[in-house]
């Protein structure tokens, strides 16, 4: 029976107290049942792929197993995290219409050879970039909010997937585009209002009136910048703060375990003694034989 196909289990009855004795272990050997996914699970799993590309674009009818375990209803940082980019995609679909309603309102005769007609489409392309990052924002999060809950309740090693899911290069740099995106469309979407405010009252035939508000918008773009970007510095300081004071105590846990590692491998030694030696006597005369 191999090693890497079997799992230790305390045995049972008479020998199952002294699992609880420092110097004794005993253990029987169970073979697992399977290694790796359930029979068939990559058969049923890859169905779709040998149809061809005519069928396979339909929706499969093969899904994910369902296991009902008691650990997937408790709190995980993971499920923290994603707490917090739900909030910003709520906020996201928010921005998303207000920016396609303003796309639509604003008006299509531009006349780039006089100033009204250059502030109007300088607010018509910043409110596009503002629709297009808050969109983005959306697909990415939902799309990993829906697979990282999904991989959480995968199974018994649901949160390890998930986990190596969440931290994935590609899946980090996606997510923080798009919080990078959603943050930076703030500022963008409060200097187009103020361009559509100045082409407003420019057609209204009183464009100076309009200057304080545009002033205020333009200004309010720039504070808004700034806040975002001192609030990236100040968690930058915190979490590398967070770090540095960290690394004494994992470096105190590690040195002891190391030392609990020393000490158990010493008494297990020590605990074979002169009858391992006897132990070994007879298979060495029989093999010199």
């Amino acid at each position: 029976l191999k090693q890497r196909n079997c799992i230790r289990v305390p045995a049972q009855g008479a020998r199952a107290s002294a699992m609880h004795s420092p110097t004794t272990r005993a253990y029987n050997m169970v073979p697992l049942q399977h290694e790796g996914p359930a029979p068939g699970f990559e058969d049923r799993w890859h169905e779709d792929r040998e149809l061809g590309f005519p069928l396979s674009i339909f929706p499969r009818s093969t899904t994910m197993d369902v296991i009902n375990d008691p650990r997937f209803v408790s709190n995980s940082v993971i499920a923290k995290r994603l707490a917090a980019f739900q909030t910003i995609s709520v906020v996201a679909v928010l921005m998303v219409n207000l920016s396609i309603k303003q796309l639509f309102i604003l008006e299509k005769d531009i006349d780039l050879t006089t100033t009204r007609g250059v502030v109007q489409y300088l607010g018509f392309v910043l409110m596009t970039l503002a629709f297009l990052m808050n969109l983005t924002t959306i697909v990415i999060l939902i799309q990993q909010l829906f697979m990282t809950y999904r991989l959480l309740t995968a199974g018994a090693t649901g949160f390890e997937i998930a986990k190596s899911y969440y931290l994935n290069p590609n899946i980090v740099t996606m997510r923080h585009v798009a919080v990078k995106g959603f943050f930076y469309s703030l500022p963008l979407f409060v200097a187009s209002t103020s361009c559509m405010v100045f082409v407003a009252f420019s057609n209204a035939g009183s464009p100076k009136i309009a200057l304080p508000v545009v002033t205020i918008l333009a200004l309010a773009a720039f504070v808004l910048w700034g806040v975002n970007m001192k609030h990236s510095s100040i968690f930058r300081r915190s979490y590398a703060l967070a770090k540095e004071h960290e690394a004494p105590l994992l470096s105190v846990v590690e040195s002891h375990a190391a030392a609990t590692a020393a000490t158990s491998a010493c008494s297990a030694s020590t605990s074979e003694g002169p009858g391992a030696e006897r132990l070994r006597a007879p298979a060495l005369s029989h093999m010199g034989e």
